[in-house]
């Protein structure tokens, strides 16, 4: 298939339309850089992560509010793995964030006295709600006032690099094919996280593309194993989300298939709105237990509750009515809820500024590893503010770098390989094997040595045997076709890493059931050596962080010991055996 080259110098590139690229975006130009030039591979504030964001705006800090207290509490919830000075940024700057949001027109809902609208949600912090995806429409428009240049339907597939650093990027119109080449002082990546492509909406593009990239190029990866939200849970049958945040908040329940209120007894204090990482773990030992479905109840919903998240979640609301599940303003019957993807957060290792190890390359928000505190919308704009700062500083320090014609000619190739097979594998085929290999419960949320090497087998083959096969029909199947690649190595990377970590933390392992505070605060790296991915281990600066955990020893992790008292499982010679 012939194709057009179309070729953009810039100040700073900026890879993703979330909440994280567009702020980037806004303070690279607040910073001085003359042209900022932001991509996303469907439209700037409407795909993604950030525009699905479920009407609720979580981990801000109001004014008055004991940031110490808050810095302490997220630092405890990530498991003392992420980087403190990150998290104090962004409580001492997210009301700034907040503020301006509201400026744009994100529309936060306000009491009748004219307050911020406060509603539970997950975890024990309130949070601001807006009107479904009205955030993103407004901070893109916001950016494009600023004469950031938006294109869109453009999915960058590899970086560039000259003498040691970022030289620009090159990927291809979605639509008609082009190459597009764009030379850069700077870049950022926020193209977010990958979900492996599941059930839920915004699950779907979110393919590790910006993982992949950074790891070609030579950037370090780190904590791919790690995630303080391990995965989603949605709606099992039906393609709706999200916005389990407020349904919860709102007093909504999960049950088992014997009717029982399960969750009180892995979080006697938060129950239900316990966070994701305690959900999908009970989730995965009910149905270890044979206790599933599980079902999400909001019938009892009364109507000034169901008016709120008609207001709040517009496009649920509607799927909801379309699967009969909302009839007459009411939830109908118990929704049945499941685990979704796992959330793979082979992320890039960044600094304070948000730059990575390789220079000229940024990134920030859910692209971030783990230790960045990056996940959500409010520390992804907070993160995304900061690393935009940095990047147009950094690009008023330097020109635009050549682009060796060579490797050009090699990233072309590459990028349009798949098109000029005339028989091949399906990226469909791709896809469903990877999520076979990394999506049960037992691989990802209770885990043990052997089935994550059976996985990563499983992934390997598919890399040696289906890849190099890999055929696209049309633009639109090349994409489909490159994010499948993304996965092969997302997975890959995330699964050498948790068979590395010989500990639970985030996740709960049955061979190696005890929190290791001597052995194991350390952040693993994932780094490209040629045609081999290495994992080591890099420590946690932790003592001198201002908060360290109380127990510095070993400790059987708190699922477990849940799980013991109630009869579930022994633990006998450190190894988890179910009853």
């Amino acid at each position: 298939m012939a194709h057009r080259t179309i070729t953009k110098d810039c100040d700073v590139l900026v890879v993703g339309g979330g909440i994280a690229g567009t702020f980037a975006a806004i303070r690279a130009r607040a910073a001085g850089a003359g042209k900022v030039v932001q991509v996303d591979k469907g439209w700037v504030g409407k795909s993604g992560m950030s525009a699905f964001a479920a009407g609720v705006l979580t981990a801000v800090a109001f004014p008055g509010e004991d940031i110490a207290a808050r810095v302490k509490d997220t630092v405890e919830q990530g498991r003392f793995l992420y980087m403190q000075d990150r998290v104090r940024d962004h409580f001492e700057n997210v009301w700034e964030v907040v503020k301006e949001l509201d400026d744009f027109g994100a529309g936060f809902l306000r009491t009748k006295t004219g307050d911020y609208e406060k509603t539970a949600g997950r975890g024990k912090a309130p949070l601001l709600m807006f009107p479904g995806n009205k955030l993103m429409d407004s901070l893109a428009k916001a950016a494009a006032r600023r004469k950031v240049e938006q294109v869109n339907k453009t999915m960058i597939v590899d970086l560039f690099t000259n003498q040691g650093r970022v030289a620009g990027a090159a990927g291809f119109n979605i639509e008609n094919g082009d190459f597009c080449v764009f030379r850069a002082k700077a870049v950022a990546l926020a193209t977010g996280s990958s979900r492996y492509k599941g059930l839920a909406p915004n699950h779907r593009c979110c393919s590790g593309d910006g993982y992949a990239a950074a790891y070609r190029a030579g950037a370090v990866l780190s904590s791919a194993e790690s995630s303080e939200r391990p995965a989603q849970a949605f709606a099992a049958r039906w393609d709706i989300g999200p916005g389990m945040n407020m349904f919860v908040g709102q007093g909504g329940i999960f049950l088992n298939a014997r009717g029982e209120r399960f969750m009180e007894k892995y979080d006697p204090v938060l129950k239900d709105r316990a966070d994701l990482i305690s959900l999908t773990q009970a989730f995965a030992m009910e149905a270890r237990q044979g206790r599933t479905p599980i079902y999400l109840d909001m019938t009892h919903f009364a109507p000034e509750q169901m008016d709120k998240m008609k207001v709040v979640l517009p496009l649920p609301w509607r799927m909801f009515e379309r699967a009969g599940l909302i009839a007459g303003g009411r939830f109908v019957a118990p929704v049945e809820w499941m685990i979704t993807s796992p959330w793979a957060r082979s992320g890039i290792e960044v600094d304070i500024r948000g730059a990575s190890s390789l220079p000229g390359l940024f990134a920030c928000g859910e692209v971030t590893a783990l230790q960045s505190f990056s996940s959500e919308l409010s520390p992804c704009a907070t993160q995304g503010a900061l690393t935009g700062k940095y990047a147009g500083e950094y690009a008023g320090s330097c020109d635009i770098p050549d682009i060796d014609p060579a490797q050009l000619r090699a990233v072309e190739e590459r990028i349009f390989r798949p098109l000029e097979r005339k028989d091949g594998v399906e990226p469909g085929q791709v896809v469903l094997g990877i999520q076979e290999a990394v999506t049960p419960y037992d691989v990802w949320h209770i885990q043990h040595e052997t089935r994550l090497k059976a996985a990563l087998e499983r992934v390997l083959e598919i890399r040696s045997d289906e890849l190099p096969l890999l055929r696209a029909y049309d633009p639109h199947y090349l994409r489909m076709a490159h994010e499948a690649a993304n996965l092969v190595m997302v997975a890959e990377a995330s699964l050498r890493s948790a068979i590395f970590r010989k500990e639970s933390r985030f996740a709960i392992r049955e061979d190696f059931p005890y929190v290791d505070n001597q052995g194991w605060l350390k952040w693993t790296e994932v780094r490209n050596e040629g045609k081999a991915m290495r994992v080591t281990a890099r420590d946690v600066p932790i003592w001198g962080y201002p908060y360290q955990p109380e127990n510095r020893q070993r400790y059987l992790h708190p699922r477990w010991e849940t799980a013991a008292s109630l009869g579930m499982v022994r633990v006998e010679d450190e190894v988890v055996r179910w009853a």
